[in-house]
């Protein structure tokens, strides 16, 4: 059967591991994931790169960004670069770029049927029924045969979940960025922020050459140290950003460097955390090319810089700010924003799954809203705390809850809030794009 349609892809690409999850009793990736799957998937149909070619990307917080950094940089370098991230905020194809421009519909399915029969061949030969071929890997293959026909000259690769286990790791990396590493997706990962990291440096294979660090807290900064022997750079030894000031337009900051210092950059994404991606993907980049980047590459690089749903503001009247917050470390951030805005009147909206820091999320949150209201996205595959009301009710006595965003922005709108802020998974970012009719096919 041919695939005519991105709707009929979606479900193809999450069949195998539907059919597995009635037998995943415990979350473990050690347990239920099979990335020697997807390797089989790539190597019939010829698609693994030397390792010269691909960089590997991972860590709790900030590897989408520093991912979608590297890739400009080197783009502005004269690279033809491919990106594979994860997840999408409205279409898959925001997923995989080349130099920006998301493949087509056109493309993306082309590919999909080609490797069809692959597909379905391995799938049906799978003896453990805890094991699947994940929609991460038919997507990777996917991405991988667009950058061979298109003949990039490297790929930023986003590891989706962990390092060691995750379907993107049977690739061989030259290069590997680790960025700060939280407490995530405990089970699956293990039980400790140890057991995480160990997952994390998975990434740094015995064909890498050099990894990256970046910023941790100091007992995550001695484990990773601990874990490595070969060649490795260090946020706070290696380099270091200096924040100089903000405002509504982006961050301005200075990096010293390993080969550089790179004095009063600018970036047109706000909080202090991405100067600090920054600072990681310029280490990156200085790393892979082995020579210090002329500072009109690196200005010119950032200040095209899009990457939507990162204290990303698409309002000023009243100001509405989207951010990808999923847990209580990264809620905090949010605060840095509130001298930058209308404070008189912050509305906070939120959903944050079920399986996420939902409780960080809203108790951080309702220390600096009047108004506080937990939701839902319109579209989710995820699923939602049903408690999410009676949780934001311990620390927000008026917190109000609706069944969708668009409900949820009309609330507070009728309210006559200041700021907006929209805060949770990725989806309900995606949502709130598709309310302002915001295209993330090219961002440059």
């Amino acid at each position: 059967m041919t695939i005519q349609t991105m709707n009929e892809a979606i479900p193809y690409l999450y069949s195998s591991l539907l059919r597995a999850q009635p037998h995943h009793i415990a979350e473990n990736d050690a347990i239920t994931r099979a990335p020697h799957l997807t390797r089989k998937l790539l190597e019939t149909l010829n698609l693994l790169p030397p390792k010269e070619k691909t960089i590997l990307v991972t860590g709790s917080k900030g590897k989408g960004s520093t991912s979608r950094m590297i890739a400009a940089i080197l783009r502005r370098l004269g690279y033809k670069v491919g990106l594979f991230t994860s997840p999408h905020l409205i279409h898959y194809n925001e997923r995989i770029r080349i130099n920006g421009k998301a493949i087509s519909d056109e493309k993306f399915l082309y590919f999909m049927n080609s490797h069809a029969p692959a597909i379905d061949d391995i799938t049906g030969r799978i003896e453990n029924p805890k094991h699947y071929l994940g929609p991460t890997g038919i997507l990777l293959s996917i991405a991988l045969a667009h950058f061979k026909e298109e003949q990039t000259d490297i790929n930023v690769i986003e590891i989706g979940r962990g390092g060691t286990y995750d379907d993107t790791n049977v690739l061989e990396n030259k290069w590997a960025i680790i960025s700060k590493v939280m407490e995530e997706h405990v089970g699956y990962l293990g039980n400790t922020i140890y057991d995480i990291v160990s997952h994390k440096t998975g990434i740094v294979k015995s064909m890498t050459d050099h990894v990256i660090i970046g910023k941790q807290t100091n007992d995550v900064m001695t484990y990773i140290k601990s874990k490595l022997s070969i060649e490795a750079s260090y946020y706070g030894a290696d380099f270091i950003p200096s924040l100089l000031r903000s405002d509504l337009s982006g961050s301005y900051f200075d990096c010293l460097m390993s080969k550089s210092n790179y004095e009063n950059l600018f970036l047109p994404l706000l909080g202090s955390f991405q100067t600090e991606n920054a600072a990681l993907a310029i280490q990156a980049c200085e790393t892979i090319v082995k020579s210090a980047i002329p500072v009109n590459v690196i200005q010119e690089s950032l200040e095209s810089l899009k990457w939507p749903g990162r204290l990303e503001v698409i309002s000023k009247d009243p100001y509405i700010i989207l951010d990808g917050t999923i847990n209580r470390v990264s809620a905090e951030y949010i605060k840095e924003m509130l001298p930058l805005v209308d404070s008189k009147k912050v509305a906070t909206i939120i959903a944050v799954p079920e399986n996420k820091d939902y409780e960080g999320v809203i108790q951080v949150c309702s220390k600096f809203s009047h108004i506080l209201v937990v939701t839902t996205p319109e579209h989710s595959h995820k699923n939602f705390p049903k408690d999410a009301l009676e949780v934001a009710r311990k620390y927000h006595a008026a917190a109000q809850e609706t069944k969708l965003l668009s409900k949820a922005i009309d609330l507070v709108m009728q309210e006559k809030a200041t700021t907006i802020f929209i805060v949770g998974t990725q989806s309900m970012i995606g949502s709130a794009k598709e309310i302002w009719k915001d295209s993330l096919m090219d961002i440059g």
